[in-house]
């Protein structure tokens, strides 16, 4: 321990313990000696030098026996100082000495510094708290996060299989998507599920980020890193591990569900995805940055994804919510961009066919054929006649591609990219609100 303890001072730490009964060996790696006789009263104050010669020199100036060439220098000194009836008065002795002398004055020339620059007390975020620079503890602190996240076998593994296990739930559960008009709805369902999966990511994210920063709290009392160090390793060294696992989520998905085959598509929907599943993960950590414990944390975040859920556009069309929820809420969404952007990316220019079961049948007058008497309402409108040239039994299919499907949402497939830099939007205030709470916070260091 004394050792590792050595290694920490060469790199720059102040480190300042007790040691009971040292050996000689264990004795000799320490610089400096502050020793207390009873009562707190100093005897000596400063350095032991090499193989203590500095320190016996001291006493054996000012009456003490010579220390003998094979005595434990620690031992020794014990014994002069500690000697009961001892008729050296050894604190009188050390508030005489010069060497006291010089240790104040070497107080006051650090206080002297202190006061050149700029104060007494330094902040948790001045580069002078700290041995090493901002960018040399970042460095060092994220190393150390990414090897104790890959070294956390339970936590990645439970990350990977949340997404996989999902994945396949809903994809299964949408098996083969076809273009008919039922299948639009279903797209849209099982889209608005890959967003419900971001809940879970929020809370699964939670527990480590509470465990880390209880850690956090411990080692920044003692001046080993500062805050921001911190906070850029907890938020970054989880990306990607994160983004793994939401590749492997999309690969067992899009072709289960049987989405859009497009390249640019299946494109955008990746990366709107691993997007959306870092936006998840910010929020999650945003949520834990500012709560006690895991517990509160599981209170709190029905009040974020209840919101965002509720007022996203599937559950409640835009054109049907209370004028509250859409002129503002409805719009604070993160929800909102997200599954607009996966809907519209997915039907955009697909045609639909509609099944035998899902036309609707009407009869046009007579003489008249399905065309005459309803096409030119169809043009205005949306859908198709499916038997334009017959006179009877016209079979109508409400929609001819999936862009009238999702209009009736309120949404456009020229809003992709927007959406997607909304959501990166989001992230950035998650992290930015994150740091905030990690800089104020004031973690229970027990």
């Amino acid at each position: 321990i004394v050792q590792f303890l050595r290694r920490l001072a060469a790199e720059g730490q102040t480190i300042l313990c007790t040691i009971h009964q040292p050996s000689a060996l264990l004795f000799e790696q320490f610089d400096r000696l502050l020793l207390l006789a009873r009562g707190g009263h100093t005897v000596y104050h400063g350095p032991i030098g090499e193989d203590a010669q500095t320190l016996t020199k001291y006493f054996e100036s000012n009456g003490a026996p010579k220390c003998p060439p094979t005595a434990n220098p620690a031992e020794y000194i014990l014994d002069v100082a500690g000697k009961p009836g001892s008729a050296i008065d050894w604190p009188h002795i050390w508030n005489e000495s010069a060497e006291r002398q010089s240790v104040l004055s070497e107080i006051s020339r650090i206080n002297d510094l202190k006061h050149q620059a700029g104060g007494d007390h330094g902040e948790a975020g001045d580069d002078k708290v700290f041995a090493r620079s901002h960018l040399y503890q970042i460095k060092l602190v994220t190393q150390r996060m990414l090897l104790m996240q890959w070294r956390n076998l339970e936590y990645q593994t439970t990350r990977v299989a949340l997404q996989v296990i999902c994945a396949l739930a809903v994809g299964f559960s949408y098996f083969n998507l076809s273009s008919g008009s039922a299948d639009m709805q279903n797209r849209v369902m099982a889209c608005f599920f890959t967003a419900v999966l971001g809940i879970l990511v929020i809370n699964s994210c939670q527990p480590e980020f509470l465990r880390q920063r209880q850690y956090y709290g411990r080692e920044t009392s003692t001046n080993q890193y500062g805050w921001r160090a911190f906070a850029v390793a907890i938020i970054f060294t989880e990306w990607p591990f994160a983004i793994v696992a939401n590749t492997l989520f999309v690969v067992c998905f899009y072709w289960t569900v049987g989405l859009n085959p497009l390249s640019d598509r299946i494109g955008y929907f990746y990366i709107l995805y691993v997007t959306f599943g870092l936006f998840a993960l910010s929020l999650g950590q945003a949520i834990a940055s500012f709560v006690p414990n895991d517990m509160i944390a599981a209170m709190v975040n029905p009040v974020f994804t209840a919101f965002i859920t509720l007022v996203c556009g599937v559950t409640i069309p835009y054109a049907l919510m209370p004028k509250f929820f859409s002129a503002w809420l409805y719009w604070l969404s993160p929800f909102m961009y997200f599954i607009e952007g996966l809907i519209t990316n997915d039907l955009h220019g697909s045609k639909v066919q509609c099944h035998p079961e899902e036309l609707y049948t009407f009869e046009p007058p007579n003489n008249m054929t399905c065309n005459e008497y309803a096409g030119q309402w169809v043009q205005s409108a949306t859908g198709y006649i499916n038997n334009p040239d017959d006179s009877s039994a016209c079979k109508f299919c409400p929609y001819s591609v999936g862009d009238e499907f999702y209009r009736t949402l309120s949404w456009s497939f020229s809003h992709r990219w927007r959406n997607f830099g909304i959501l990166f939007g989001f992230i950035a205030f998650n992290i930015a609100f994150t740091m905030l709470m990690i800089r104020v916070y004031k973690v229970n260091k027990q």
